[in-house]
């Protein structure tokens, strides 16, 4: 009977230690995530791609690449030494052109006079065959779309641009003038991409059968974990990529961080879009 006791008490011991042994991981893991997550989950920008495929625009446009990179959010989790990095891997992609959806400087922060000088220089370091464009975003002020204009970036939202890859063929890009564009201009270029902020806004231009939309704003919730990023990405618009109807709308996930300084499962990212004509 004796035996029998010591024998239960050293399984409850044994059972215990196993317990305390899973309890420690766990809790070293959910201390080694929450750390990646405000350290390296915000620095290191990776590159996703993404094919669009057209019969609209001529074999002139095979290969065509066009680089978006939004909410930069300078001040958060960005700063020179990410700004260096983001540039250069801007350059690598050797786009046709390149695209800023908004965002620049972060809402909270007290950005300096030699730090606007700084993004001004780095961001007209960034070089592309067709032009450099960019749209607002709600926390965009005179300060940011003055170095966006100093660093030779083209405002789409007062201009709207046709990209030549041929003397007979062109495609639009256009942003929230689009309307007014379209009122003035009632046989526009057949391949037509819109640029806005954020992706909610898509709605208002749902008519205008553009066939690929880019925006930003959501940070695809910066914990991009199921369920979760549901909750805390205000809008319809979820995925970073969806396909209403005829038209692709992508939402860049952006480089920095917004109201929290963490980044889970949810790298900064630039998209690099290729067109391959049929």
């Amino acid at each position: 009977m004796r035996a029998n006791e010591n024998e239960t008490e050293k399984e409850g011991k044994k059972k215990r230690k196993l317990k305390l042994k899973f309890r420690t991981k766990l809790f070293i893991l959910i201390i080694l995530i929450v750390l990646y997550s405000f350290t390296l989950g915000t620095k290191i920008i990776v590159t996703k791609e993404y094919k669009i495929k057209t019969n609209k625009l001529s074999s002139d446009y095979h290969g065509f690449k066009i680089l978006q990179f939004s909410d930069l959010h300078y001040g958060s989790s960005i700063h020179k030494k990410e700004v260096k990095n983001l540039v250069s891997k801007i350059n690598a992609a050797k786009a046709d052109i390149v695209i800023f959806s908004g965002d620049l400087i972060n809402k909270n922060y007290k950005i300096e006079n030699n730090e606007k000088e700084f993004l001004k220089n780095e961001l007209k370091k960034i070089d592309s065959e067709y032009g450099c464009f960019y749209v607002t975003g709600e926390e965009d002020d005179s300060s940011a779309t003055s170095i966006l204009n100093l660093a030779g970036f083209i405002d789409l939202e007062n201009s709207e641009q046709q990209i030549f890859g041929s003397k007979s063929d062109s495609f639009l890009l256009i942003s929230s003038t689009s309307k007014k564009y379209f009122e003035s201009n009632p046989t526009p270029p057949s391949f037509k991409i819109l640029v806005i902020h954020n992706p909610s806004d898509y709605d208002k231009y749902e008519d205008f059968n553009f066939d690929v939309v880019l925006s930003g704003h959501t940070h695809n919730g910066q914990i991009n974990i199921y369920g979760l990023k549901n909750i805390i990405i205000n809008g319809k618009y979820k995925n970073d990529y969806q396909k209403i109807g005829n038209t692709k709308l992508y939402i860049n996930r952006g480089i920095g961080t917004s109201k929290i300084k963490a980044r889970l499962f949810d790298e900064p990212t630039i998209n690099l879009y290729r067109i391959y004509t049929k």
